[in-house]
């Protein structure tokens, strides 16, 4: 009994070291930012004998943010500010080969407010950087671009010199991309717009020389212009997104390759990575459809830190990253210089 005790015991203190080195370095952050919103051009429209504006005035926009980093800084990134806000866009959080060996990871949650509109954006992951393998778990929720997958990303590496090489099979569960339901259900020519407007749940009635349009019976719309300008192309998102859904969850099986290459000095740094998927294999009845045999249809997810200084005064810096996974491109560029007076 003293020996089981004893061993217990053992596990307990094991355990407990693992985790307080899991998290050990790791931040935990929140913020809160409200700003002034966009003031939106000036909007007018005509009403007996009058005009009326009907300028939009958007409320307050805000970004709350709260999550969890172990990210270990490359050479050429410095801490200048004292605190994290979750805000920060760094380009080295995009790699798949970090600074360092072991678990790194990061999770960040926002609520955000612009011009607006509400939208939340997750960005969770986890990594294991080894000698010879590196094996990455991801889940995206980018509202903002309309881009929502998980992912596992597990590959083998080779290392040489400055270079880095990984091969593997990377798994994703995502929306449905690629797909649009309203082409299946209307084609142009065969039915009007009043009548696809009316397989929607929309009805009109002719009153004083104008068709009113009723959602529900509530009236919406006191002629065919503001019905079709305002409210026709809401019901046609609308009932794409409704016929998506029940779609699900599509899967897919890709074979990832991956370059990296990275250098620092103090007077000159380079870091340019490459993660390359061409070849796709949907294991649902609605997985995105690839071309195999076109080179557009291939997928990427590429990044560039570039660093020079020229002399104790001069420097220029170009940074930037380009993903594209379904047709959909989501990238990022800044180049500048700075010129330090002293």
């Amino acid at each position: 009994m003293k020996r089981i005790i004893l061993i217990l015991c053992l596990i307990s203190i094991c355990a407990q070291a693992q985790i307080e080195n899991f998290f050990k370095y790791s931040t935990f952050y929140s913020s809160a930012t409200v700003g002034s919103p966009f003031t939106e051009r000036e909007d007018y429209i005509a009403i007996d004998k009058g005009y009326e504006d009907v300028t939009t005035i958007h409320k307050y926009d805000y970004n709350l943010t709260f999550g969890i980093r172990k990210i270990a800084r490359m050479d050429y990134e410095y801490k200048v500010k004292t605190w994290y806000y979750g805000t920060e866009k760094a380009v080295a959080d995009n790699v798949l080969i970090g600074n360092a060996l072991g678990w790194e990871y990061l999770a960040n949650f926002s609520f955000i407010r612009q011009r607006g509109e509400k939208f939340i954006n997750q960005n969770y992951w986890l990594r294991y950087l080894g000698e010879k393998c590196v094996t990455k778990l991801q889940y995206v929720d980018n509202q903002r671009v309309d881009l929502k997958y998980n992912s596992f990303d597990t590959r083998y590496r080779i290392s040489k010199g400055n270079w880095d090489f990984t091969a593997g099979i990377c798994f994703r569960m995502h929306d449905p991309y690629g797909i649009n339901p309203i082409e299946d259900f209307w084609t142009p020519g065969e039915s009007t717009f009043t009548q696809l407007a009316g397989d929607f749940g929309y009805s009109t009635q002719y009153v004083q020389g104008q068709w009113h349009w009723f959602n529900n019976e509530e009236l919406i719309a006191t002629s065919n212009d503001e019905f079709f300008k305002h409210y026709f192309g809401d019901a046609v998102a609308s009932f794409n997104e409704r016929e998506l859904d029940k779609l699900g969850t599509q899967k897919d099986l890709n074979l990832v390759l991956g370059a990296a290459y990275y250098k620092y000095t103090d007077k000159f740094w380079l870091h340019a990575w490459a993660n390359v998927l061409p070849y796709h294999y949907g294991l649902d009845e609605y997985s995105f459809e690839y071309d195999q045999e076109s080179i557009e249809w291939m997928e990427w997810d590429t990044g560039l830190v570039f660093g020079l200084r020229i002399n104790k005064h001069f420097g220029i810096f170009v940074e930037g990253t380009h993903q594209r996974f379904w047709m959909k491109p989501l990238y990022e560029c800044k180049f500048g210089f700075n010129y330090l007076i002293f």
